[in-house]
């Protein structure tokens, strides 16, 4: 018998979810580095890196329109972004909640008369912050104690 508790989870299944947008799927999200550092008066600050998130190209233009509100407007265009790892049943057991996350780039996969490989469109985000929540087994079954 195998214990479940103890094996590591895949890294591909998951979910993408942004604030106000419908269409979130992605094929790759590439986690931000965070960092304790020393602020004012010997302080400390989390220095968060660049939040990555990638999906074939579809008629969907929403991830699009994210990034051009974000480099046209003057008002903010921050959402918050979840990504929800999810077992071998599609349960969730693990999430992590992104605040304040703001394009910053955008990027295409290149074009290839030659290929059949899909069409690929990256954001790069900016984030003020996550949270983390872990839904394990084991962690339901402590809560009921």
């Amino acid at each position: 018998m195998r214990d479940t508790e103890r094996e590591p989870f895949g890294n591909m299944r998951f979910r993408l979810e942004i604030e106000g947008l419908r269409e979130t799927g992605a094929v790759e999200v590439i986690f931000p580095e965070a960092r304790l550092a020393t602020g004012p008066r010997r302080s400390r600050v989390v220095q968060y890196g660049t939040l990555i998130i990638r999906r074939g190209v579809t008629r969907s233009q929403e991830w699009y329109e994210w990034w051009n509100r974000a480099r046209t407007s003057k008002t903010s265009s921050k959402r918050t972004v979840g990504v929800v790892l999810m077992d071998e049943r599609g349960a969730s057991v693990h999430r992590w909640t992104f605040v304040d996350a703001e394009p910053r780039g955008y990027l295409l996969s290149s074009l290839n008369a030659l290929g059949n490989a899909p069409l690929f469109e990256t954001l790069e985000l900016t984030v003020g912050g996550f949270e983390a929540s872990f839904d394990s087994p084991a962690a339901t079954r402590r809560k009921r104690k």
